[in-house]
This record gives structure tokens, sequence and C-alpha cells, in this order.
């Protein structure tokens, strides 16, 4: 699933970029989750909301209050690496965009061809897997490729990485197993969620993980797990 917001505080323009967005992403069969909003306020408030999560932005950067390039600036300052296409109607905030990191700088009236670019090289990116996870208090990113496994214990999910940093949020389990690549991650464990590419050996009780750390592996799970990991390793 692909998670997108698109902020923009004039009504047409918001409801035309949502819809070629629409229909852009169902041409290219990428299933797509879009939420709107009409101010910087609204989409701060809902990346702050417990579980919230966001794989692109679409930002007009002219809006009443807070604009499209002082909320991709603070997002940056935050270390939130979400990737932001930036739509307005002048070129005179290209380098302001630049500076934010932007993956995209649209013209109004915005033509699908552009877009589809856009969102093509923004799909690109996602696809190197680059996960951010948001809770009431904090977000925390991290690129797939350096995760050994994942738990939860007393709400706080962990993500155990192979540089030997933790990254904690409060975040259900389910909610970041939904966004990860099935044919990367698999659930090894009621709270346990592992990187097949991470696992040296598996018996009928454990894994071993390529840092020689043993996590457990229940005994529903382990013919799934088994017949995952052969799967990962023929397509290596």
């Amino acid at each position: 699933m692909y998670y997108i917001g698109i902020c923009d505080d004039e009504p047409i323009f918001l409801k035309n970029i949502t819809e070629m967005t629409k229909e852009i992403l169902t041409e290219a069969g990428i299933s797509y989750n879009i939420r709107t909003f009409s101010s910087t306020s609204a989409l701060s408030a809902h990346l702050h909301t417990a579980g919230a999560t966001m794989d692109l932005l679409l930002l007009d950067i002219l809006m009443q209050g807070q604009s499209g390039i002082e909320f991709a600036t603070q997002l940056r300052q935050s270390g939130n690496p979400i990737p932001v296409i930036f739509v307005t109607t002048t070129m005179d905030f290209a380098l302001d965009g630049y500076r934010a990191e932007a993956v995209g700088y649209l013209l109004k009236p915005v033509q699908k061809p552009e877009l589809k670019e856009a969102l093509t090289r923004a799909w690109r990116y996602h696809k190197k897997q680059t996960v951010v996870l948001s809770s009431s208090s904090h977000s925390v990113s991290f690129k797939l490729d350096d995760v050994l496994y994942i738990d939860i214990y007393d709400k706080q999910l962990t993500i155990h990485m192979a540089d030997g940093k933790n990254l904690t949020i409060a975040v259900s389990l389910n909610s970041l197993f939904s966004k990860l690549p099935k044919e990367q991650f698999i659930q090894c464990y009621r709270s346990y969620i592992v990187s097949l590419p991470a696992i040296i050996s598996i018996w009928r009780y454990g894994i071993e993980l390529r840092n020689h750390e043993t996590i457990p592996i229940s005994r529903i799970y382990y013919s799934a797990v088994q017949e995952a990991l052969m799967k990962w390793i023929s397509l290596q």
C-alpha cells in the first residue's frame, strides 16, 4: 500500500490533483491510500496521530498560514525523510524546494504527464524501502535492508538494526507488518517479525541471525518461515 497525503488550500486544485493521482496510480497497478488536507496544520495533526504513516506528500507551496516549503523544512529539521512533491503557480521557490529535498516541483495547472513523471520518480524512491513510522510523540525512519528483526513488548515496538541500534515507537506490530514487503519479512512468533536475509539458521524452536543473536519461532509459524526462507534464497 502506497500512503499519500495531498495538501492544498484551494478546493478545486485539491480535487483535480487527487483525481489525477488516483488515475495514474491505478493505471500503474499501484495500491494506494490517499488522504487530503486543506492546511499544513491539519496534515501535521494527522502525522502526529499514533500509527499514522505517509510515503509521499504533495504540497502546495503558497497556502494561508504556513507554506508548503516551511512545512517541508520543519520535517527535514526533525529528521523526517518523507518524499515531497511541491505544487505551485511560480518557479520562484524552486531553489527553496531543492533545499527541502523535494523529489518533484510541478507548476499549476498540473498536467498529467508531469505528475506521472514525478509520481514515478517518487515510487522508485519508495521501492528502495525506507519506512517512516509515526506515533503521537515522535517519528522513526529506517531502511529495511538494515533491519534484523522487530518485536513488541508492553505496547512498545522495537526495530533491531544490524548496526546494533534499536529504534522504539508506540505502534502496533500489525500496523508495521502491513507495510513490509512480504518477500523479505515474515512473522515467526506472536510478537516477532524477522528479516529473511538476516537468518543464518533455523531449527524447531529458534532462529539464529547474522549477528549471532537467537530469537524464538513458534510451531505454527515454523513451516511458513522455512518455505519463505527457501524462496528468498532461490531468488538471490
